[in-house]
């Protein structure tokens, strides 16, 4: 029975004087959160020391409260954060990165308290030279200074567990983008969570792209910069969404132009980039939009009888032969549609003038446009001979032969 009692005692004072070595036991010590050896604790959790008397502010340092994660190798990785004074009573500690799951320990070093309540000879002589000073002795240094009484070194330990959700992936809520370069679009960005729950983190998005002229993202607002083709990806943490392309295209007068094609690919096959597939050479469909769509008069008409031509044109050098006479045919007898309607009460003189102004197939520019290569000037001169010899019979122009219906377009 000796024994037992003896072994109670020594446990006892065990206990005290491990309490008394980390601190906690100090008289003027609260509450200290999380509490010692406390599990389970939340990964954004922070550090508060209380104590029962206001704290000396100019006492607290930027390393007063000390945060180290116990590693799984030994080492100790100290965790960078704030220390700051939450009130006159309690330290505060905020870490700038979420904490992980692991032991972590807290070390807390020597502040100055203000005790008030404590009676010394110096106190009460700081006290009485204040008093000819300061109507509130409190506000006297020296009466601070000789009421001030040092914490004592505190130490403990909690465990963190990480139970919150995990994301498992994230993802754009817009697959490819065109847009016009005088619009704005939106995105949003959603983590998918082990839990199968959803959640937007667009505001805390970073943004990757693979040309930054191109366009500018704030928050979730797309604005295009300039005309041209990116990638884009976001980035949170470790984790990447897909890729998507994100492409911002001029417009003109409701026009939209197809990408500025790469010269030396253009130009390296016969028929180049067509990227829209309506048959018409991109970098020629640019030059007809910027030509004819900004018309002051007929912008609509000239567009679709430049188009039509660059189409048939586009025919004849990948088939030239015979047959393919009929595509320039139609195009040429539809103009000529249009400008009789246009002409049919005026003088002969006056309407030579007209058609020679408003003629879209007098442009020299267009057909030097078409046939920039060798080998496409070798098709339209393949073509003129296997034409040559043969008598051709007119016709009258009519409406039918045109690919647009010119009389519908209100000009």
């Amino acid at each position: 029975m000796f024994r037992f009692f003896t072994k109670i005692i020594l446990f006892l004072i065990l206990t005290i004087g491990l309490q008394a070595q980390s601190g906690l036991s100090q008289n003027h010590l609260a509450s200290v959160s999380p509490i010692a050896s406390e599990e389970a604790v939340s990964t954004d959790a922070t550090i508060e020391i209380e104590f029962k008397l206001p704290i000396v502010a100019r006492s607290v340092k930027t390393h007063t409260i000390v945060l180290k994660n116990i590693m799984e190798s030994g080492t100790n990785k100290k965790i960078v954060g704030t220390t700051t004074l939450k009130n006159e009573t309690t330290l505060l500690f905020i870490p700038s990165e979420t904490l992980k799951s692991g032991t972590y320990t807290v070390k807390v070093k020597k502040v100055k308290l203000l005790d008030y309540a404590i009676n010394t000879r110096f106190k009460r002589f700081a006290k009485k030279v204040c008093s000819y000073f300061y109507d509130d002795v409190t506000e006297c240094r020296l009466y601070r200074h000789a009421s001030s009484v040092k914490s004592k070194k505190i130490n403990y330990s909690f465990s963190v567990d990480d139970v919150s959700p995990k994301i498992l992936s994230i993802k754009l809520t817009k697959s490819n983008i065109e847009l016009s370069e005088n619009n704005q679009t939106t995105i949003t960005v959603n983590a998918l969570y082990d839990d199968n729950t959803t959640e937007d983190i667009t505001e805390d998005i970073e943004w990757l792209m693979s040309d930054n002229s191109i366009i500018s993202i704030s928050k979730n607002t797309i604005t295009p910069l300039t005309e041209g083709t990116t990638t884009l990806q976001a980035k949170y943490n470790t984790q990447m969404s897909a890729k998507i392309q994100v492409n911002i295209y001029k417009e003109i007068n409701g026009y939209k132009l197809p990408p500025e094609p790469d010269p030396v690919v253009n130009n390296s096959t016969l028929l180049g980039i067509d990227s829209n597939d309506n048959g018409v050479r991109d970098d020629v469909e640019r030059y007809v939009i910027k030509r004819y769509a900004q018309d002051p008069e007929f912008p609509k008409t000239k567009t679709a009888l430049a188009m039509q031509y660059a189409w048939a044109v586009q025919k004849k050098i990948d088939n030239p032969v015979i047959e393919s006479r009929i595509y320039t045919k139609d195009a040429v007898d539809c103009e000529a549609y249009w400008l009789k309607q246009k002409t049919k009460d005026m003088p002969i003189l006056e309407d030579i003038q007209y058609s020679q102004k408003h003629g879209v197939f007098n442009d020299a520019d267009i057909n030097d446009k078409i046939y920039n290569t060798r080998e496409r000037i070798e098709r339209s001169f393949e073509f003129n001979r296997a034409c040559s010899g043969n008598i051709f019979d007119g016709r009258e122009a009519k409406l039918e032969y045109c690919h647009t219906n010119l009389d519908e377009l209100g000009e």
